[in-house]
């Protein structure tokens, strides 16, 4: 018999306050303010944002309670995905809202629309209470997190490691604790 998902709420204080997070931008040294501007610089291609305004965009989401940034997730980690998260919309919203017959600009979709991959299609597939459920299997475990919060975001490779800041050995130490974690959790499959 397999366990029943539990719609988890986060702690209370789980997630950094407006000041916290002004605060931590305020703190951020010169070398990690240009790796948030040359973060977002990656992100623009194809959106409707210039240089600064996608920046602004992520702090707007966080400060107006949109967006939420953990108190265990490095702050840059968090922008950076979530740049990743608002510029993916935007491109989407872009190809959506494309007049019917319009191939005046000719370029082939952006590197982010390659096929997903199996994590991706597992994240999301499923409703906010399993993911919750998946995240509460790793409240432990800050590497973990960082790895499942970049795959939500459909990162991989270079960009997830960018992301999380680990390099390749921790990073795959945490991909095989994660998967060794939900197949011992879950051993029938984990929607059963």
């Amino acid at each position: 018999m397999g366990r029943a998902l539990v719609n988890r709420q986060p702690p209370p204080g789980a997630f950094l306050s407006g000041e916290e997070l002004l605060a931590t931008l305020d703190a951020l040294s010169p070398e990690e303010k240009l790796k948030l501007a040359d973060i977002e610089t990656s992100r623009l291609g194809g959106t409707s944002f210039t240089s600064g305004e996608l920046i602004q965009e992520t702090l707007y989401r966080a400060l107006s309670g949109d967006r939420n940034c953990p108190r265990d997730i490095p702050f840059i980690a968090f922008m950076a995905q979530t740049m990743r998260s608002i510029a993916n919309h935007d491109r989407e919203q872009g190809r959506r809202t494309k007049p019917f017959g319009d191939d005046s600009d000719g370029d082939a979709d952006p590197p982010d629309a390659a096929a997903p991959s199996p994590e991706d299609d597992l994240m999301q597939k499923q409703d906010t209470a399993a993911v919750q459920a998946i995240h509460g299997c790793f409240e432990d475990d800050p590497e973990a997190q960082l790895v499942l919060l970049g795959w939500q975001d459909g990162l991989r490779g270079s960009e997830l490691r960018e992301a999380t800041g680990l390099d390749q050995g921790k990073l795959d130490y945490a991909i095989r604790r994660i998967r060794k974690r939900m197949r011992s959790a879950y051993p029938h499959g984990w929607m059963t």
